[in-house]
Protein backbone atom coordinates (compact mmCIF):
# COMPACT_ATOMS: atom_id res chain seq x y z
CA UNK A 1 0.00 0.00 0.00
CA UNK A 2 1.67 3.80 -0.87
CA UNK A 3 2.81 5.04 2.29
CA UNK A 4 0.84 8.33 1.02
CA UNK A 5 -2.38 7.06 1.69
CA UNK A 6 -4.34 6.81 5.08
CA UNK A 7 -5.32 3.25 6.27
CA UNK A 8 -8.67 2.99 8.13
CA UNK A 9 -9.67 -0.54 10.13
CA UNK A 10 -12.52 -1.12 11.87
CA UNK A 11 -10.85 -2.51 15.00
CA UNK A 12 -12.00 -5.62 16.65
CA UNK A 13 -12.03 -5.57 21.05
CA UNK A 14 -8.74 -6.58 22.32
CA UNK A 15 -8.81 -9.73 23.52
CA UNK A 16 -5.06 -11.40 23.49
CA UNK A 17 -3.00 -7.96 24.41
CA UNK A 18 -0.82 -8.79 22.28
CA UNK A 19 1.45 -6.02 20.32
CA UNK A 20 0.37 -4.76 16.43
CA UNK A 21 2.67 -6.88 14.06
CA UNK A 22 3.89 -4.02 12.81
CA UNK A 23 3.53 0.14 13.43
CA UNK A 24 1.89 1.95 10.66
CA UNK A 25 4.16 3.69 8.27
CA UNK A 26 4.56 7.37 8.02
CA UNK A 27 1.30 8.95 6.74
CA UNK A 28 -0.59 5.66 7.39
CA UNK A 29 -2.72 5.25 10.60
CA UNK A 30 -5.15 2.88 12.11
CA UNK A 31 -8.12 4.31 12.94
CA UNK A 32 -10.98 2.64 15.01
CA UNK A 33 -14.34 3.00 13.23
CA UNK A 34 -16.69 1.04 15.32
CA UNK A 35 -19.92 2.73 16.46
CA UNK A 36 -18.92 2.46 20.50
CA UNK A 37 -15.46 2.94 21.54
CA UNK A 38 -15.56 3.88 25.21
CA UNK A 39 -16.50 0.72 27.33
CA UNK A 40 -19.31 0.41 29.95
CA UNK A 41 -22.47 1.96 29.44
CA UNK A 42 -26.35 -0.15 29.60
CA UNK A 43 -26.32 -1.18 26.11
CA UNK A 44 -29.88 -1.09 25.15
CA UNK A 45 -29.08 -2.11 21.33
CA UNK A 46 -26.68 -4.97 20.09
CA UNK A 47 -25.64 -5.87 16.55
CA UNK A 48 -22.65 -7.50 15.54
CA UNK A 49 -19.72 -6.97 18.36
CA UNK A 50 -20.92 -3.17 18.76
CA UNK A 51 -23.78 -1.62 20.72
CA UNK A 52 -25.49 1.72 21.56
CA UNK A 53 -25.76 2.22 25.48
CA UNK A 54 -28.48 4.31 27.24
CA UNK A 55 -25.53 6.53 28.42
CA UNK A 56 -24.55 7.49 24.98
CA UNK A 57 -28.61 7.99 23.66
CA UNK A 58 -29.42 10.58 26.84
CA UNK A 59 -26.01 12.45 25.73
CA UNK A 60 -27.12 12.54 22.16
CA UNK A 61 -30.81 13.90 23.16
CA UNK A 62 -29.41 16.64 25.10
CA UNK A 63 -27.10 17.36 22.16
CA UNK A 64 -30.45 18.23 19.91
CA UNK A 65 -32.63 21.18 20.15
CA UNK A 66 -35.56 20.95 22.10
CA UNK A 67 -37.70 21.40 18.83
CA UNK A 68 -36.10 17.74 17.16
CA UNK A 69 -35.85 16.10 21.47
CA UNK A 70 -39.55 16.10 21.19
CA UNK A 71 -39.85 13.60 18.09
CA UNK A 72 -38.24 10.72 20.33
CA UNK A 73 -40.44 11.06 23.45
CA UNK A 74 -42.33 7.86 21.81
CA UNK A 75 -40.58 5.03 22.06
CA UNK A 76 -41.43 3.64 18.57
CA UNK A 77 -39.42 6.74 17.30
CA UNK A 78 -35.93 6.02 19.68
CA UNK A 79 -36.15 2.23 18.27
CA UNK A 80 -35.86 3.75 15.01
CA UNK A 81 -33.44 6.16 16.04
CA UNK A 82 -31.37 3.15 17.13
CA UNK A 83 -31.56 1.05 14.43
CA UNK A 84 -30.55 3.99 11.93
CA UNK A 85 -27.59 4.22 14.09
CA UNK A 86 -27.37 0.06 14.02
CA UNK A 87 -27.63 0.58 9.68
CA UNK A 88 -24.80 3.17 9.56
CA UNK A 89 -22.47 1.44 11.25
CA UNK A 90 -23.33 -1.77 9.38
CA UNK A 91 -22.69 0.04 6.35
CA UNK A 92 -19.38 1.70 7.34
CA UNK A 93 -18.25 -2.39 7.63
CA UNK A 94 -19.58 -3.01 4.24
CA UNK A 95 -17.10 0.00 2.85
CA UNK A 96 -14.42 -1.26 4.73
CA UNK A 97 -15.26 -5.12 3.55
CA UNK A 98 -15.17 -3.57 -0.05
CA UNK A 99 -11.95 -2.01 0.56
CA UNK A 100 -13.33 1.76 0.00
CA UNK A 101 -10.95 2.68 2.85
CA UNK A 102 -8.28 2.85 0.43
CA UNK A 103 -10.48 5.13 -2.15
CA UNK A 104 -8.82 8.08 -3.10
CA UNK A 105 -11.54 10.45 -2.55
CA UNK A 106 -12.38 8.80 0.94
CA UNK A 107 -8.64 9.14 1.75
CA UNK A 108 -8.64 12.97 0.89
CA UNK A 109 -11.84 13.75 2.88
CA UNK A 110 -10.12 11.68 5.86
CA UNK A 111 -6.97 13.99 4.88
CA UNK A 112 -9.15 17.40 5.30
CA UNK A 113 -10.96 16.41 8.42
CA UNK A 114 -8.13 15.46 9.93
CA UNK A 115 -6.21 18.79 9.28
CA UNK A 116 -9.49 20.96 10.08
CA UNK A 117 -10.17 19.14 13.12
CA UNK A 118 -5.99 19.86 14.16
CA UNK A 119 -6.64 22.95 13.06
CA UNK A 120 -9.87 23.50 15.55
CA UNK A 121 -8.22 22.17 18.08
CA UNK A 122 -5.05 24.26 18.12
CA UNK A 123 -6.60 27.50 17.84
CA UNK A 124 -9.26 26.80 20.50
CA UNK A 125 -6.54 24.95 23.10
CA UNK A 126 -4.59 28.32 22.34
CA UNK A 127 -4.26 29.93 25.51
CA UNK A 128 -4.66 33.94 24.91
CA UNK A 129 -5.53 36.74 27.54
CA UNK A 130 -5.66 40.23 26.48
CA UNK A 131 -4.85 42.98 29.05
CA UNK A 132 -6.18 46.07 29.45
CA UNK A 133 -2.75 47.87 28.89
CA UNK A 134 -3.15 45.75 25.38
CA UNK A 135 -6.79 46.65 24.48
CA UNK A 136 -5.83 50.89 25.21
CA UNK A 137 -2.67 49.82 22.91
CA UNK A 138 -4.74 48.74 19.91
CA UNK A 139 -7.69 50.99 20.58
CA UNK A 140 -5.21 53.95 19.77
CA UNK A 141 -3.70 52.47 16.87
CA UNK A 142 -6.73 51.70 15.20
CA UNK A 143 -8.83 54.55 16.53
CA UNK A 144 -9.74 55.31 12.94
CA UNK A 145 -12.00 52.39 13.11
CA UNK A 146 -13.78 54.05 15.83
CA UNK A 147 -13.53 57.73 15.35
CA UNK A 148 -14.11 59.39 12.54
CA UNK A 149 -15.91 62.60 11.18
CA UNK A 150 -19.14 62.26 8.76
CA UNK A 151 -18.00 61.62 5.52
CA UNK A 152 -19.71 62.33 1.67
CA UNK A 153 -19.35 59.70 -0.87
CA UNK A 154 -19.80 61.22 -4.70
CA UNK A 155 -19.49 60.97 -8.50
CA UNK A 156 -18.34 63.64 -10.57
CA UNK A 157 -16.94 65.50 -13.74
CA UNK A 158 -14.41 67.58 -13.57
CA UNK A 159 -13.50 70.07 -16.92
CA UNK A 160 -10.38 71.71 -16.71
CA UNK A 161 -9.74 75.25 -17.11
CA UNK A 162 -5.96 76.04 -18.93
CA UNK A 163 -3.44 76.34 -17.34
CA UNK A 164 -1.57 78.34 -15.64
CA UNK A 165 -3.16 81.39 -17.25
CA UNK A 166 -6.59 81.26 -17.49
CA UNK A 167 -7.99 83.02 -20.41
CA UNK A 168 -11.32 84.91 -20.02
CA UNK A 169 -12.52 82.99 -23.03
CA UNK A 170 -11.20 80.12 -22.79
CA UNK A 171 -13.05 79.83 -19.58
CA UNK A 172 -16.28 80.14 -20.82
CA UNK A 173 -15.61 77.98 -23.07
CA UNK A 174 -15.30 75.70 -20.15
CA UNK A 175 -18.37 76.84 -18.06
CA UNK A 176 -20.08 76.76 -20.79
CA UNK A 177 -19.35 73.07 -21.45
CA UNK A 178 -20.25 72.38 -18.00
CA UNK A 179 -23.99 73.76 -18.41
CA UNK A 180 -24.15 71.21 -21.18
CA UNK A 181 -22.48 68.22 -19.54
CA UNK A 182 -25.25 69.38 -16.44
CA UNK A 183 -28.00 69.42 -18.47
CA UNK A 184 -26.89 65.52 -19.99
CA UNK A 185 -26.76 64.23 -16.53
CA UNK A 186 -30.12 65.55 -15.70
CA UNK A 187 -31.94 63.92 -18.10
CA UNK A 188 -30.46 60.27 -16.12
CA UNK A 189 -32.93 59.04 -13.68
CA UNK A 190 -31.50 59.95 -10.01
CA UNK A 191 -30.04 56.62 -9.17
CA UNK A 192 -28.39 56.17 -12.70
CA UNK A 193 -25.20 56.40 -11.25
CA UNK A 194 -23.81 53.80 -14.25
CA UNK A 195 -24.96 56.43 -16.82
CA UNK A 196 -23.36 59.31 -14.83
CA UNK A 197 -20.06 57.03 -14.56
CA UNK A 198 -20.24 56.35 -18.32
CA UNK A 199 -20.20 60.79 -18.47
CA UNK A 200 -17.28 61.12 -15.91
CA UNK A 201 -15.30 58.37 -17.93
CA UNK A 202 -15.61 59.90 -21.10
CA UNK A 203 -15.61 63.70 -20.25
CA UNK A 204 -13.88 64.28 -16.95
CA UNK A 205 -10.44 65.37 -16.85
CA UNK A 206 -9.50 64.25 -13.20
CA UNK A 207 -7.10 61.62 -13.95
CA UNK A 208 -7.73 59.60 -10.36
CA UNK A 209 -11.74 59.14 -10.51
CA UNK A 210 -12.01 59.09 -14.39
CA UNK A 211 -11.15 55.69 -14.44
CA UNK A 212 -13.16 54.90 -11.84
CA UNK A 213 -16.69 56.16 -13.61
CA UNK A 214 -16.32 59.55 -11.45
CA UNK A 215 -16.25 58.12 -8.09
CA UNK A 216 -14.05 59.88 -5.53
CA UNK A 217 -15.09 57.09 -2.55
CA UNK A 218 -15.73 58.24 0.76
CA UNK A 219 -14.18 61.62 2.24
CA UNK A 220 -14.35 63.84 4.72
CA UNK A 221 -15.18 67.41 4.65
CA UNK A 222 -11.86 68.32 5.45
CA UNK A 223 -10.33 66.10 3.34
CA UNK A 224 -12.79 66.70 0.01
CA UNK A 225 -11.54 70.55 0.88
CA UNK A 226 -8.00 70.01 1.15
CA UNK A 227 -7.79 67.73 -1.96
CA UNK A 228 -10.44 69.79 -4.55
CA UNK A 229 -11.26 72.75 -2.63
CA UNK A 230 -13.28 74.31 -0.11
CA UNK A 231 -15.75 75.28 -3.01
CA UNK A 232 -16.51 71.47 -3.69
CA UNK A 233 -16.89 70.61 0.10
CA UNK A 234 -19.45 73.62 -0.11
CA UNK A 235 -21.32 72.31 -2.94
CA UNK A 236 -21.24 68.35 -1.39
CA UNK A 237 -23.13 69.69 2.12
CA UNK A 238 -25.85 71.39 0.07
CA UNK A 239 -26.62 67.94 -1.32
CA UNK A 240 -29.20 65.82 0.64
CA UNK A 241 -30.28 63.51 -1.71
CA UNK A 242 -28.85 60.34 -2.68
CA UNK A 243 -28.57 60.57 -6.58
CA UNK A 244 -29.15 64.80 -6.64
CA UNK A 245 -26.72 66.76 -8.73
CA UNK A 246 -25.18 70.05 -7.84
CA UNK A 247 -24.91 73.19 -10.19
CA UNK A 248 -21.42 73.44 -11.97
CA UNK A 249 -18.83 74.42 -8.69
CA UNK A 250 -16.01 76.84 -10.05
CA UNK A 251 -12.47 76.47 -8.39
CA UNK A 252 -9.20 77.89 -9.60
CA UNK A 253 -8.66 74.65 -11.31
CA UNK A 254 -11.82 73.90 -13.14
CA UNK A 255 -15.24 72.95 -12.65
CA UNK A 256 -16.99 70.33 -10.86
CA UNK A 257 -20.51 68.93 -11.67
CA UNK A 258 -21.28 66.66 -8.42
CA UNK A 259 -23.48 63.58 -7.72
CA UNK A 260 -24.21 62.35 -3.93
CA UNK A 261 -23.68 59.00 -3.76
CA UNK A 262 -24.22 58.21 -0.18
CA UNK A 263 -23.17 59.36 3.80
CA UNK A 264 -21.50 57.89 6.11
CA UNK A 265 -22.37 59.20 9.61
CA UNK A 266 -20.19 60.35 11.87
CA UNK A 267 -18.32 57.49 14.42
CA UNK A 268 -17.37 58.25 17.96
CA UNK A 269 -16.80 55.25 20.20
CA UNK A 270 -14.98 55.26 23.20
CA UNK A 271 -12.29 52.47 24.36
CA UNK A 272 -15.45 50.93 26.91
CA UNK A 273 -17.57 51.12 23.83
CA UNK A 274 -15.57 48.83 21.74
CA UNK A 275 -14.05 46.94 24.76
CA UNK A 276 -15.48 43.70 23.92
CA UNK A 277 -15.23 43.42 20.35
CA UNK A 278 -12.06 45.09 20.55
CA UNK A 279 -11.22 41.59 23.31
CA UNK A 280 -12.97 39.68 20.72
CA UNK A 281 -10.85 40.63 17.94
CA UNK A 282 -7.28 40.49 19.22
CA UNK A 283 -8.32 37.28 20.75
CA UNK A 284 -8.82 35.84 17.27
CA UNK A 285 -4.84 37.58 16.36
CA UNK A 286 -3.59 36.01 19.10
CA UNK A 287 -4.86 32.45 18.22
CA UNK A 288 -4.05 33.33 14.39
CA UNK A 289 -0.37 33.88 15.65
CA UNK A 290 -0.38 30.97 17.62
CA UNK A 291 -1.03 28.89 14.87
CA UNK A 292 1.22 30.29 12.65
CA UNK A 293 4.06 29.77 15.52
CA UNK A 294 2.74 25.69 15.70
CA UNK A 295 3.14 25.62 11.93
CA UNK A 296 6.59 27.11 11.73
CA UNK A 297 7.25 24.84 14.64
CA UNK A 298 5.71 21.58 12.30
CA UNK A 299 7.71 22.54 8.78
CA UNK A 300 11.22 22.62 10.84
CA UNK A 301 10.53 18.60 10.83
CA UNK A 302 9.98 18.50 7.26
CA UNK A 303 13.16 17.23 4.72
CA UNK A 304 10.86 19.63 2.09
CA UNK A 305 13.38 20.55 -1.21
CA UNK A 306 12.14 22.15 -4.19
CA UNK A 307 13.54 21.97 -7.44
CA UNK A 308 12.54 25.08 -8.98
CA UNK A 309 13.99 24.53 -12.03
CA UNK A 310 11.39 21.59 -12.60
CA UNK A 311 8.99 23.36 -10.99
CA UNK A 312 9.74 26.37 -13.19
CA UNK A 313 9.20 24.13 -16.23
CA UNK A 314 5.71 22.90 -15.22
CA UNK A 315 3.50 24.11 -18.20
CA UNK A 316 0.37 25.83 -16.93
CA UNK A 317 -1.99 26.44 -19.81
CA UNK A 318 -4.37 29.70 -19.06
CA UNK A 319 -6.47 29.27 -22.72
CA UNK A 320 -7.27 25.65 -22.18
CA UNK A 321 -10.03 24.44 -21.36
CA UNK A 322 -10.87 23.29 -17.65
CA UNK A 323 -11.01 19.46 -17.23
CA UNK A 324 -12.78 16.90 -14.91
CA UNK A 325 -10.11 15.98 -11.98
CA UNK A 326 -8.63 13.02 -12.65
CA UNK A 327 -8.85 12.57 -8.91
CA UNK A 328 -9.32 14.25 -5.66
CA UNK A 329 -8.25 17.79 -5.60
CA UNK A 330 -5.27 17.56 -2.43
CA UNK A 331 -5.92 19.68 0.56
CA UNK A 332 -3.23 23.03 1.14
CA UNK A 333 -3.11 25.01 3.84
CA UNK A 334 -1.49 28.74 3.27
CA UNK A 335 1.15 30.00 4.77
CA UNK A 336 -0.25 32.14 7.96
Amino acid sequence: MSPRLLTLALLAPAACGKAPAELPAAGQAVMDLRHTRRAGGRAVARWSGDAVTAEELTERFLEMSPALRERYVEPRARREYVESLARFDLLVRDALAQGLQDDPEVVEATRRALVGRLMRSRLEEASVTVTDAELAEAYAARKDDFVRPEAVRLSHVFLAYPQPSIDATAKHTVDMAANTLLAQAKTLPMDDFEGFGRLARERSQEPRTAPLDGDMRFLSDEVLAREYGPEVAQAARALKTEGELSNPVTTSKGVHVLKLRARQPALNLSLDDVREELRVRLEGEKRTRAWGEYLARVEKQLSLSVDTDALAGVPVDVQAPMRKPSSPLPGTVPAP
